[in-house]
């Protein structure tokens, strides 16, 4: 539900944090860095939901305790990446104070790199020579050892999310002295696989930001070389002409352009007139937006016999999937035979969202809170990720040249064998309406299959439908991944639903 990174970076980041209210920070004594301590603690658990139940929030009180009883001796930049590390502790994006804005005066080098298939690569920087190196260690320590040392400051709810945040923090000098990287003031060396060291100064964001930043078919489409910069979706087809690939970005109204609500009936459109046979969804790049536009299209693919089949929805995720997009990606894995392809994403399948934001009283400083918990799944479902049905790797030699190896993947994709069909017992012995958890759910025929169907509620996105096949004896497999129905055959023959296995937990079934 909230604007997050796009691309190899945030352009958010640019745009949301680049400000400040008033001059930077010029030692503000002790006993005022308390205060916004203490404001702080007070306001995320006041803000988080349920935030004493959080797994970090033991760990948030504890990190904040120790910085306020060391506040005396430490720099304002030691306590604000004191304070970062605290929320970082929360293990959620949204809550988080964010260097780069201009009370900070943060700097940055001006060197764009990503996480490939074989290692951290040079993308893009000031220094053109340094374009297409392979970066190994940063000040004299491996890569991986920095990666580590920084991760408790990187505010992710998951590995993956953290590993697209140290593009941006793992060139931050401040940040890494603080997390314990010893180097120069203001600039890092970085060591390269053609044995070069670098010297390399850390400048004002504006020089960073001006570096290409771009992911495969990131507001372009490379297949007709058609551009789409700054839109919040758009649409082409692929060369066979059947074929639909939808990029959303953001799931909000575009400044220019069709409305989302267009854009949802430019597809109906497709789909009724029997052009489009196949549909490929790509959330990789972006993720704010409203969820409650999102019920139309899902629908839509949901009741659609043609696209609502195997093989012929995918949907391409990245670690930087998050927010609603996060949310798109849910509703059709639990609501259709959509396939994932990609990579895992940055966020599970029940998020915090909705960013509050405070400036802490006496520094002026400002940070983000989650306020509202948005679940696309049970409220036991801990899972900080989703994986793909079939996991992708980008190599620096197919951004090199240009590759889209999920779009590839996807063109590619082959239908698995077809499951085998209920018999006429099973259909008729389960159907029937349930409660499960202490929600109602429906077992139900059509057409001689069997599915099982559980609405939403309101102010929630969690609801499924999911067709139901023979698994083994006493199990029925479903659409949905390690989603399965246990039965049991009593001894007058009668059958009867016992569990609905969710994750590999089993929930009991009641009439």
């Amino acid at each position: 539900m909230r604007p997050f990174f796009k691309s190899i970076l945030a352009a958010s980041i640019f745009s949301s944090f680049s400000y400040g209210y008033g001059q930077q920070i010029n030692e503000i004594a002790p006993e005022a860095w308390m205060a916004d301590v203490e404001y702080l603690e007070r306001s995320v658990s006041q803000t988080y939901p349920d935030f004493e139940s959080n797994p970090g929030a033991k760990e948030f009180h504890s990190e904040l305790s120790q910085l306020k009883s060391g506040l005396a001796s430490k720099s304002d930049t030691e306590i604000l990446f004191g304070i970062q590390k605290a929320l970082g502790a929360l293990g959620d994006d949204g809550c988080n104070i964010i260097p780069f804005q201009k009370a900070l005066n943060t700097k940055i080098l001006p060197v764009s790199i990503y996480a490939f298939e074989e290692g951290w690569f040079i993308c893009d920087a000031k220094n053109k020579n340094l374009i297409g190196e392979q970066l190994t260690r940063i000040d004299g320590m491996e890569i991986h050892e920095v990666f580590e040392k920084l991760k408790p400051y990187l505010n992710g709810d998951n590995e993956y999310y953290k590993q697209r945040l140290f593009g941006i923090y793992g060139l931050v000098p401040e940040l890494l002295r603080v997390a314990g990287v010893n180097g120069p003031k203001g600039k890092i060396a970085i060591h390269l696989a053609s044995g070069k060291i670098v010297s390399v100064d850390a400048e004002e964001l504006s020089e960073y930001s001006k570096l290409n930043r771009k992911l495969p078919n990131d507001g372009y489409f490379s297949l007709n070389q058609t551009d789409h910069k700054n839109k919040n979706y758009w649409l082409e087809y692929l060369p066979d002409g059947k074929t639909l690939f939808v990029q959303f970005q953001q799931i909000s109204n575009s400044k220019e352009g069709p409305s989302f609500k267009k854009i949802v009936e430019s597809i109906t459109d497709g789909i009724s007139s029997g052009k489009v046979q196949k549909i490929i969804l790509d959330v990789r790049y972006g993720g704010g937006g409203n969820g409650f536009k999102l019920k139309p299209l899902t629908d839509l693919l949901r009741d659609s016999e043609q696209v609502n089949q195997d093989g012929n929805l995918i949907v391409l995720t990245s670690k930087a999937t998050k927010g609603t997009l996060l949310e798109l990606t849910s509703i059709l894995r639990l609501n259709t035979k959509a396939v994932i392809i990609g990579e895992p994403t940055g966020e599970g399948p029940n998020t915090v969202g909705d960013v509050k934001y405070l400036q802490l009283p006496n520094s002026k400083v400002n940070i983000s809170l989650t306020k509202i918990f948005w679940p696309t799944s049970w409220d036991f479902d801990g899972r900080t990720t989703q994986f793909p049905d079939v996991p992708v790797s980008f190599t620096f030699n197919d951004y090199k040249n240009g590759g889209d190896p999920w779009l590839k993947a996807a063109m590619d994709y082959k239908v698995e064998t077809r499951k085998e069909a209920l018999n006429g017992q099973l259909l008729e012995s389960l159907a029937s309406t349930y409660t499960i958890n202490g929600r109602k759910v429906s077992i139900k025929q059509e057409e001689g299959r069997l599915w099982i169907q559980m609405n939403r509620k309101i102010k929630s996105f969690f609801e499924f439908k999911a067709e139901l096949f023979p698994e083994h004896e006493g199990v029925l497999g479903s659409s949905i991944n390690n989603v399965k129905l246990h039965y049991k055959t009593h001894e007058n023959g009668d059958i009867s639903p016992s569990n609905l296995e969710w994750k590999s937990k089993l929930i009991p079934i009641e009439r």
